[in-house]
């Protein structure tokens, strides 16, 4: 989602969320110190919390309410990121840890802990899905010692035109850094999905999904897929359970988190207008906006946790803000944690229909037994692609 400010057209729920408005007066971010406790390691899950997780797979990422909402003015859907909508394909399901009562810091910011990336700009793409993910990068990268910042564009790039399936098209891929493909709006409507034409051809005069009438950006992107410097290998997907987020923020991990959105409420804090979210009820319609989870804090009204968002440093206090546990409850649609490896790590082989993997040879055995060979799978039952991938 981005967040320019739009007329009001029939119910707050219509307004959206993912972008930069026109140009405004900027006014300093208020003050607020930034502080943490130490940072604890996340405990390892009993075992019955990991037999829960395991036989709970996701395999599903498709609900019920399509996207863009029907009815919503072409002016409006080209701004919504449907992949904020949308559960992810394979992820794992959490194992759930342990909280006893105080064994929380009180407080976690991560910006404290120089665990944050940069705050960035989706400008006038639907692009929040992406930038999140991009800053759960940012931050696997600075927990590995490292300081790059990844491309939102080549991200966006890469799952904009997949339709439903965000997750599984960003999993096993390998990112490159915001030096090598900066983001631009313009660009990013080469591979925009046709219902962002409105936007593309007002602002851009660019028709959506046309990378293939600029050869130079095509060749952009493949010059991106050759530099990636980390690679997603995986999901879990967060319970909406403040506490089970807050002991993952206190190991030092960010939180990628899609919320139901209310328009009023999170344009309230463009221009640097403050730093909390104002409350709004639940009852706000059918859109979400990604944000990343980077801290949470114990104040005298409760538990607040930190949103990092995309809307430049001009939203919230710096491009931050914080959300109490209450609302966390209640406007929780999603979230997930990402496996990150560095690139250099290959993704796992692909299982072909109708084959086993590779049998490695052992060392003093004169041959290495082969596999039975399979036969073809019946055409008369679905390929399970969420287990095996795409069938081949």
């Amino acid at each position: 989602m981005h967040r320019k400010v739009l007329a009001l057209v029939a119910a707050p729920w219509l307004l959206t969320a993912c972008g930069s408005s026109a140009a405004r007066p900027v006014s300093a971010p208020s003050e607020e110190p930034i502080v943490s406790s130490p940072l604890v390691p996340l405990p390892p899950p009993s075992p019955l919390a990991l037999l829960a997780a395991a036989s709970g797979a996701i395999a599903s990422q498709l609900s019920d309410l399509p996207c863009p909402p029907p009815n919503l003015p072409p002016e409006l859907a080209g701004r919504v990121d449907c992949a904020a909508m949308k559960r992810f394909v394979d992820a794992t399901v959490y194992a759930h840890r342990d909280v006893a009562a105080g064994s929380l810091p009180p407080v976690v910011d991560l910006r404290a802990h120089r665990m944050v990336g940069p705050v960035k700009d989706q400008q006038d793409i639907g692009a929040c899905a992406g930038f999140a993910m991009t800053s759960v990068l940012d931050n696997a990268a600075r927990r590995a010692g490292r300081a790059d910042v990844v491309s939102p564009l080549h991200m966006f790039a890469t799952y904009a035109r997949s339709g439903d399936d965000f997750s599984r098209s960003l999993k096993h891929r390998a990112f490159t850094t915001e030096p090598v493909w900066p983001f631009d709006s313009a660009r990013a409507c080469r591979f925009a999905e046709d219902y962002m034409g409105t936007e593309c051809l007002s602002r851009h005069g660019i028709a959506p999904g046309s990378v293939a009438a600029d050869p130079a950006v095509a060749a952009e992107r493949e010059h991106a897929d050759r530099s990636g410097v980390l690679r997603i290998m995986g999901y879990e997907e967060m319970p909406a359970d403040p506490d089970q987020l807050a002991v993952v923020i206190a190991s030092g991990e960010s939180i990628w988190v899609a919320f139901r959105f209310q328009g009023d409420a999170w344009n309230a804090l463009n221009n640097n207008a403050g730093s909390r979210l104002a409350y709004y009820p639940a009852e706000t319609g059918e859109i979400s906006h990604a944000v990343t989870l980077e801290g949470y804090r114990t104040t005298p009204q409760g538990r607040e946790f930190l949103l990092h968002n995309s809307w430049g440093t001009q939203w919230g206090q710096g491009g931050f803000a914080w959300m109490s546990e209450a609302m966390v409850r209640t406007h929780y649609h999603y979230g997930y944690r990402a496996m990150v490896v560095d690139a250099s790590v290959p993704p796992p082989p692909r299982m072909e229909p109708g084959s086993w993997p590779a049998v490695p040879a052992i060392p003093g055995w004169p041959s290495t037994p082969a596999w039975p060979a399979l036969p073809a799978w019946p055409a008369a039952l679905p390929w399970p692609a969420a287990v095996f991938g795409p069938q081949r």
